[in-house]
Parts: C-alpha cells; sequence; structure tokens
C-alpha cells in the first residue's frame, strides 16, 4: 500500500507546484459530466478531441483541446466499469502450489513427529514398537503416497499410504487408504496376521500428523491482519484439487470480499503456467485476487485511514516553501474508487487510482481530481534484491467548479512532473519490495494441534502473460519451539 502512498506524494506535489502560477485564466475547455461518477459527458468546444480507455476497472475518458501556437489543455474523467466480481459468489482467483521439493523436506520432520508418537506402543500381533526406519511422501497421481518402513518387536512393516484429497466449499481432507506387509519371522505369527487385518495396523501408524501438515500446508493463506483491526481474508472455492505425479500439488482459493454499491471488476480466469521443477511452496494471485485485495482495504477505509496517519497533507502544509511563499492549504486524500490492478500487453502490471482532495485559499477552496498510475515490471535477476521495477505511468489533474464541471490545471506543469518520473522509481520500486516482505517473510502457517510449522523465509515475484502475479516462497517445515 506503500506505493499507493508513493502516488499520492508525486500528486500533492502538482497541486503545491500549479498553484504557484496564475490562476489560469481562460479555462476554455470545460467538461459537463452526466454523472459525477461517471465519464459521459460534453465539452465547451467542437474542437475537443475525446480519447476513451476501454479496459475493464478504471475506464479514463480525456477531452483534449489543442489551441494556437501547439498550446494543449486536457480534462479527465474516470469511472470504474464491469464486468464485476460478485461478494456471494467468490471466483476461485488465487492458488497455492506445494512442489514435490517441499514434500521432500517435509519428509523427515514428519518421520521424527510419527516416531515420537509411536514410541512406547504396544501393536498386537506385532509387539512394541521399535523404530521408524523410513518415511517419504511423494505427490503421486491425484493423491499423496507415504512409504514407511516401520521395525516392531515381532515384525517389519513395509507400509504404503494413499491419502487421497476431498476437497469441499469450505475445507480440505484426506482420506486415508493404507496397506501394510507383515515380516514375521515366526510362522504362527504369519498365520495369525493373516486372520487378522493387517489395515488396522496400517492406518494406526499412518498418524492424523500426516493429514494434518497437508492440510496446514495446502490450506489457502492465514488471515493476514493489519494495524487497525483490519483483517484481509481467504477462503477454499468450489474448484479441484490439482496434483501432478512427482511434480506438485495446486490448491485454488478465493479472497472473501464484504458487499457495497461498488464492487471490484472481474477479468476473469486464465489458463496458469506449469510450476518450475524447483518450486517448493508458491502462490498465484490472478488480476481479480489483486483487485478484491485492493477493494477490501477500499471498502473498509483502511486505505484512507492509512493516507491520514501519514499525514501527507500536513507534511504539505507545514513545508517551509509552503508556509513561507504561498497561501494555500490541502486536505488529506480520499480515494474516490477502488485502486484497480489490470495487465498489460507487454507483461507487466497496471495500477491505477483515482483520489480527491480540497485545496483552500484563504476563504476559497477548490476541489481536485486526481488521476495516477503506477507501472509494475518483473524479471529474473539472482541476488539479494527482488527482480521488480515501478514507475510512474501516468498522473493528471483537474479542478472542479461543481461535482459535474470540470475544468484543466496546469497541464504544462503536471506533464513537466511526469518526466520526471525518474526520479521515482527507486522510492517506488523500494517501497513495493518492502511491502511484498513484510506480508510474506517470517510468516508463520500453523495450526494449534500441529506441532510443525510452516516458515516462510523469502519471497520472489514474477508475472505472466495473462498478468497472473506468481509468488516463489521460500518455506521450511520446522517444530513448534
Amino acid at each position: 500500500m506503500k506505493v499507493i502512498l508513493g502516488l499520492a506524494i508525486v500528486a500533492l506535489h502538482v497541486v503545491g507546484y500549479t498553484w504557484l502560477v496564475d490562476q489560469s485564466g481562460g479555462n476554455d475547455l470545460v467538461v459537463e459530466l452526466r454523472d459525477p461518477m461517471g465519464i459521459d459527458g460534453t465539452a465547451s468546444s467542437d474542437r475537443v478531441f475525446v480519447v476513451t480507455d476501454t479496459r475493464p476497472g478504471l475506464q479514463r475518458r480525456r477531452w483534449t483541446a489543442t489551441y494556437r501556437g501547439g498550446f494543449v489543455r486536457e480534462v479527465g474523467a474516470t469511472q470504474l466499469v464491469g464486468p464485476f466480481q460478485d461478494p456471494r459468489a467468490p471466483a476461485c482467483s488465487g492458488r497455492i502450489i506445494v512442489g514435490q521439493r517441499m514434500l521432500d523436506e517435509m519428509a523427515p520432520v514428519l518421520k521424527d513427529i510419527v516416531e515420537r508418537q509411536l514410541r512406547g506402543s504396544d501393536i498386537f500381533p506385532v509387539g512394541a514398537f521399535r523404530e521408524l526406519r523410513s518415511l517419504a511422501l511423494r505427490w503421486a497421481d491425484g493423491y499423496v503416497r507415504a512409504d514407511a518402513n516401520v521395525t516392531f518387536e515381532r515384525a517389519n512393516v513395509v507400509l504404503v499410504v494413499r491419502l487421497i484429497p476431498e476437497p469441499s466449499k469450505t475445507e480440505l481432507k484426506f482420506r486415508i487408504a493404507a496397506v501394510a506387509n507383515l515380516k514375521f519371522t515366526n510362522a504362527v505369527l504369519r498365520w495369525l496376521s493373516d486372520k487378522l487385518n493387517a489395515n488396522s495396523i496400517a492406518t494406526r501408524v499412518a498418524s492424523d500428523q500426516i493429514d494434518d501438515i497437508l492440510v496446514t500446508t495446502l490450506a489457502p493463506p492465514p488471515p493476514f491482519e493489519l494495524p487497525g483491526g483490519q483483517t484481509l481474508q481467504f477462503a477454499y472455492c468450489d474448484a479441484p484439487l490439482e496434483i501432478i505425479d512427482g511434480a506438485y500439488a495446486a490448491l485454488p482459493f478465493s479472497v472473501t470480499i464484504g458487499t457495497h454499491t461498488i464492487l471490484p471488476p472481474r477479468f476473469g480466469l486464465h489458463a496458469r503456467p506449469t510450476p518450475a521443477a524447483t518450486t517448493k511452496l508458491a502462490l498465484d494471485l490472478d488480476p481479480d485476487a489483486l483487485n478484491a485485495l485492493l477493494f477490501e482495504l477500499w471498502r473498509t477505509g483502511w486505505l484512507d485511514r492509512k493516507l491520514a496517519e501519514v499525514g501527507l497533507d500536513r507534511r504539505f502544509n507545514s513545508d517551509p516553501t509552503v508556509t513561507d511563499y504561498l497561501s494555500i492549504r490541502i486536505t488529506p486524500l480520499r480515494l474516490a474508487l477502488p485502486p484497480v490492478i489490470s495487465p498489460n500487453h507487454d507483461g507487466s502490471l497496471r495500477l491505477a487510482a483515482d483520489a480527491r482532495l480540497a485545496i483552500h485559499d484563504g476563504t476559497r477552496t477548490t476541489n481536485g481530481r486526481i488521476f495516477g498510475a503506477l507501472e509494475f515490471r518483473f524479471s529474473p535477476a539472482p541476488g539479494p534484491q527482488l527482480p521488480v521495477s515501478v514507475d510512474l505511468g501516468a498522473l493528471e489533474l483537474a479542478c472542479e467548479r461543481s461535482p459535474t464541471t470540470l475544468v484543466p490545471c496546469y497541464g504544462d506543469l503536471v506533464a513537466a512532473l511526469r518526466g520526471r518520473g525518474d526520479e521515482f522509481h527507486g522510492a517506488l520500486t523500494d517501497a513495493f519490495a518492502k511491502l511484498l516482505a513484510d506480508v510474506f517473510v517470517e510468516r508463520h502457517v500453523s495450526t494449534p494441534t500441529l506441532p510443525a510449522e510452516v516458515v516462510i523465509q523469502s519471497v520472489v515475484p514474477s508475472i505472466t502473460s495473462a498478468g497472473t502475479l506468481h509468488l516463489e516462497l521460500d518455506g521450511k517445515l520446522a517444530p513448534v519451539m
């Protein structure tokens, strides 16, 4: 969210510098909107050229007038267009991926857990537990296969356990199907074992801890709590668990959103690429998932509260240059619509935002509309730094004579600030990298009954051709201390 704050800082500088200029006499271009939150409107001159961005999400319309000498004035308006997401039927817009590498690393921890649980047990007719010689986990064709070799007092048990997923809209469970091969040295005991149900022994050895660990690892991300009591929620959704033999398992999930007169846009689901063989743990967040998250932060007022806490207006109003040379003061920014992320054709992501503020000059108050966009690009790059680049893609300012009457506000100065985008590149990139680290790194995923937890150590983002944000998470399974 600090990226949005950076965008707001740029916008505030626009307001400050533009007010240093004379109050722009001769606002020949005037746009009358039919709806204050829409883009349908008429301009005051027939010389106006109109361009509309027709992408879903924050759709932008610009009225541009060219005057003698090549002087250009422009007014823009923004509206949120659908199709929209349905809070009553959230889409499966994300997925968690657990690679075979993660299962390989889980097996030794799981072996220790099961061995501790079996210690001291005595099972007829195999006798007292001696040791768990080996335990291996593998993604099989549609299920999880666990192979174990268990030594008891009077027999060696070669155990094959199939954990068959049974997902639903509310939870994920695994049904245990176990087969045991009991090797007795005594003929009488071999005869007795044939009369007993060897599967009961196998099922007892196949502890529920295996099921618990798999469910915890494959569950949707845990609720992400933000300062101020705001929580982002994720949930199971009505889609099958995908398991590829020896490679990975992927569980789709949804982002929980609340009801509102405004809803986040829906771009729809796209084919996701096959995870790399090196993937241990990863998250895929489609544009719909990203926009649902932004919508929730906007709907609950968290974004506006964060802007107010940072105090961009106070910083501007108390700046020595402003207090010494300007009579204007500004109010905090307020996001009029939820920010929207959309995929670009070049494989990057675009974050657009539309905000409002008031500009006070003595007894005179003018309301301003700020529109801005950030461009996110990802590229594979080794090293400790995240391979992400964030640039200022758009910055526009319009003034309101009334909620439906818009006039230009110092387009030349705004254009000059857009040309200084390189100055904001480093700050915006660092802010996004820190945001990802704050959200994911050192996160602990566990349940109260599980003696182990998944710890996220690092995150590396990338973007697919369909606009899905792919986050490679370097995680490990560790015992709870």
